[in-house]
């Protein structure tokens, strides 16, 4: 289990990373929209593209969070079922859960697979005016996101198998479950 928690170790530094970009990105969205404010309150010249970088840049940021409060377990859930089991109940719940979430995660990879790969064969691009914005960043997000959240759900399965077999927390000495 030393590996594998090495291993997992390091994975949520990654999805810890991701987060970092995801939270400056944020930031020059705020950045953006206010400048973008202030010009067309100031000057009555609004920047050309602003909804367009905005809505690519928060595509990216959503795919860069989701695994990282997955790992955190910030996701919203009901426990209604979940609160009347034991722990190994709730083990075989948070597995099959997990299940599902690699089956939802795999159809959003093959269904955003061919657009991504359109879009890099045809350059294609949103346009604001004369500004061309190209989509393939916001695209490979999806894609890239996806793939991580499979990886934390895998990552997942190994715990709470783990924890359902030996009884023991994978999380080591003072981990929570």
């Amino acid at each position: 289990m030393d590996v594998i928690r090495k291993i997992s170790k390091g994975f949520e530094k990654f999805l810890s990373w991701m987060d970092g970009i995801a939270s400056i990105s944020i930031a020059v969205i705020m950045v953006l929209i206010t400048a973008d404010v202030l010009s067309r309150l100031l000057f009555n010249k609004p920047f050309v593209g602003t909804a367009e970088i905005v809505s690519s840049i928060i595509i990216i940021v959503c795919f860069l969070e989701i695994p990282y409060v997955s790992m955190r377990k910030g996701h919203v859930r009901t426990t209604v079922l979940y609160d009347m089991v034991g722990r190994k109940g709730k083990d075989i719940i948070d597995i099959v859960a997990c299940l599902l979430g690699i089956v939802a995660y795999g159809l959003i990879i093959k269904a955003s697979f061919p657009g991504f790969l359109n879009a890099i064969d045809i350059n294609e691009a949103e346009i604001a005016g004369s500004f061309r914005i190209t989509t393939v960043p916001g695209r490979f997000a999806i894609i890239f996101g996806s793939v991580l959240m499979i990886l934390e759900f895998l990552n997942q399965i190994i715990k709470y198998s783990y924890d359902l077999v030996t009884g023991k927390s994978s999380e080591g000495e003072g981990g929570s479950k």
